[in-house]
């Protein structure tokens, strides 16, 4: 009867442990999402920017730019590691924080992308402005001089009419 009672007991206590607590050595959530933001971006740099560089090796530099993270978030190479393989191995605790590592991607995506363009409204209740009265220029009207009709040698044969001429009028 006692043992039972014992093993109640302690299955008790082991079900009312806190499930958001971490182990020691473990990064916190948001810390951790900090660091692999970082990290993430680093990564980026160095297939962007650095591997197109023939005179640096990509990975020497790309584990330069982990150090100066790790000593900017004041943590080891071996503390993140440690978390990293924590989280990896805890689907629930990873997915929430990549989830917002994208969401925050996306947001510096189109920060960059939209930043400089002006938001203009798309219907305008203002009245457009008048317009002046535009000017008029008066312009030479052509006339007509009527031509005479050019007889041929052989008077059967009806008149030939040539084109009248254009002439411009005077002012």
């Amino acid at each position: 009867m006692k043992v039972l009672a014992l093993i109640i007991l302690m299955s008790w206590l082991a079900g009312c442990t806190d499930k958001e607590s971490l182990p020691s050595g473990i990064l916190k959530k948001e810390k951790m999402q900090a660091v692999l933001w970082d990290i993430i971006q680093a990564e980026s740099y160095t297939t962007l920017f650095v591997k197109k560089d023939s005179l640096k090796n990509a990975p020497v530099e790309n584990v330069k730019l982990q150090q100066k993270i790790f000593a900017i978030h004041k943590i080891s190479r071996e503390e993140f590691y440690k978390s990293y393989d924590y989280y990896t191995g805890h689907a629930e605790l990873m997915r929430p924080m990549l989830d917002s590592i994208t969401a925050k991607g996306e947001r510096e995506k189109y920060k960059t992308l939209y930043n400089n363009i002006p938001i203009t409204p798309a219907i305008s209740l203002m009245p457009l402005p008048a317009l002046p009265p535009p000017i008029l220029i008066p312009m030479p009207i052509p006339s007509l001089t009527p031509q005479q009709p050019v007889q041929s040698a052989d008077s059967t044969k009806r008149p030939v009419f040539t084109r009248p001429r254009l002439i411009p009028s005077q002012f």
